[in-house]
């Protein structure tokens, strides 16, 4: 009994359909968000930018590939990636711009994204109106990510806000917001805030002991784009950017210089020389 061992003309043409259908993929993973194929002509489109479907060509033949890239921590982590570090992830919805972050993979299940992050205060946050929308430093050390991918990575709906303070004893604080989110730079960075506040820090941000102090609703301001509610400048006094009101009872951005240093955490940290850490982090709904 003979055996043919040769492959139909069916089987090589679905062999060579998955190959084109692969190397699109392949293609696509570099730098782009989704990628279309057309078996019959065994064609590829690569697009960089995440679409809706109605924004696809509906020429007949073309079949869409929606190529998974992480938007946020909470993408790596749903991704399986558990270890709290350094990563890559992709809030323009393109894998021609990544945003390196500090995600924290343990912390309350996972998936943290760090918007702000001090250990020991070598980096200066007195800082002006660009930098802080463009972020400075460096997520492995202190960082402040920046305005615009704050702006990006929350203005698709609410995020979670956790807060916390290492003091210089090693104690760990923390405070968590439900509803997170900031405005484009149009509108100033508006802080976007609801509770309910939880921790164990208290709520410095909304319920404020001193009401003017409160920070949802409020402008983004640095020393030179003053948009706080009182005659002077806040950033300027106080030394950092931050969502003044008049001024703050919270504010994570001052100088690490206990003297100038003012309300990180009213009342519960009153006092910045007893401050060893910060970290603000956010994590979609």
């Amino acid at each position: 009994m003979s055996f043919d061992n040769k492959k139909s003309d069916k089987e090589l043409s679905l062999e060579h359909k998955a190959q084109s259908l692969t190397g699109c993929s392949v293609m696509c993973q570099k730098d782009c968000a989704f990628f279309g194929f057309h078996p019959i002509l065994m064609m590829c489109r690569v697009h960089q930018k995440i679409t809706s479907d109605s924004e696809m060509s509906d020429e007949p033949g073309w079949k869409y590939y929606f190529n998974s890239i992480p938007l946020d921590c909470k993408d790596l982590f749903k991704d399986g990636h558990t270890d709290s570090g350094v990563y890559n992830i992709y809030p323009y919805g393109t894998m021609t711009s990544p945003v390196r972050v500090y995600c924290h993979m343990e912390t309350m299940d996972g998936g943290w994204t760090a918007i702000q992050k001090r250990i020991d205060g070598s980096l200066s946050f007195e800082r002006n109106w660009i930098d802080y929308k463009n972020g400075f430093g460096t997520p492995e050390q202190e960082v402040w990510i920046g305005n615009d991918i704050i702006h990006q990575l929350t203005k698709g709906g609410y995020s979670t806000l956790y807060v916390s303070i290492t003091l210089a004893n090693g104690s760990r604080l923390y405070e968590l917001y439900d509803r997170f989110s900031v405005s484009n730079e149009t509108e100033k960075y508006q802080l976007l805030l609801e509770g309910p506040a939880t921790g164990t820090l208290g709520d410095s941000m909304i319920n404020t002991e001193y009401p003017n102090n409160a920070m949802p609703r409020m402008y983004f301001s640095t020393a030179d784009r003053d948009y706080d509610k009182t005659g002077g400048n806040c950033a300027l006094s106080w030394g950092g950017g931050w969502w003044f009101n008049a001024c703050s009872d919270a504010f994570l951005n001052g100088p690490w210089a206990p003297e100038r240093w003012r309300n990180p955490w009213y009342p519960t940290v009153s006092y910045g020389g007893i401050v060893g850490k910060t970290l603000m982090m956010i994590k979609r709904h």
